[in-house]
């Protein structure tokens, strides 16, 4: 994906969240993520790859119930997490299902973002798993809204 085409990914997204959040872009380097992947023992899948390059190193903000509330994809947060380890994350694709990744942190929680095979965004952190939305722009318009299934399971 060139960088034209994640601009205007991105640049869309911003547009969609227009007074309700911000989007901040940071510095990405795809190899180098996908490299740090690979150096924590998860497999880089075509997938992987393909949201990295789309929406990697962004980080979304907003308000909910008067707090600044936020979720990153930064690689370096996501390696972070206690909530994402490599045989952490085995073990929640073995009770989904379906294999799934690590592909950022969300809340002040830091719960994990998990990205799955057949593109779901779901969060997983201490109380279980929540699916918030199939595919990463409608995960976060959901988000934003407050219109996503809060349900444990």
């Amino acid at each position: 994906m060139t960088d034209t085409r994640r601009r205007a990914a991105l640049r869309k997204l911003r547009d969609d969240l227009s007074g309700t959040a911000s989007l901040t872009l940071h510095e990405l380097d795809v190899e180098r993520a996908c490299g740090q992947y690979t150096e924590d023992g998860y497999e880089v899948t075509p997938r992987l790859r393909e949201f990295l390059e789309r929406y990697g190193e962004i980080t979304v903000t907003w308000s909910w119930r008067q707090r600044e509330q936020s979720l990153t994809t930064s690689v370096e947060t996501t390696r972070e997490s206690t909530h994402a380890t490599p045989r952490t994350v085995r073990v929640l694709g073995n009770r989904l299902g379906s294999p799934v990744l690590p592909v950022g942190t969300v809340f002040s929680t830091e719960e994990a973002v998990l990205l799955a095979e057949n593109g779901d965004i779901l969060f997983y952190g201490d109380a279980g798993f929540q699916r918030v939305g199939h595919g990463f722009e409608d995960a976060v318009r959901a988000l934003v809204a407050g219109d996503w299934d809060k349900t444990f399971f």
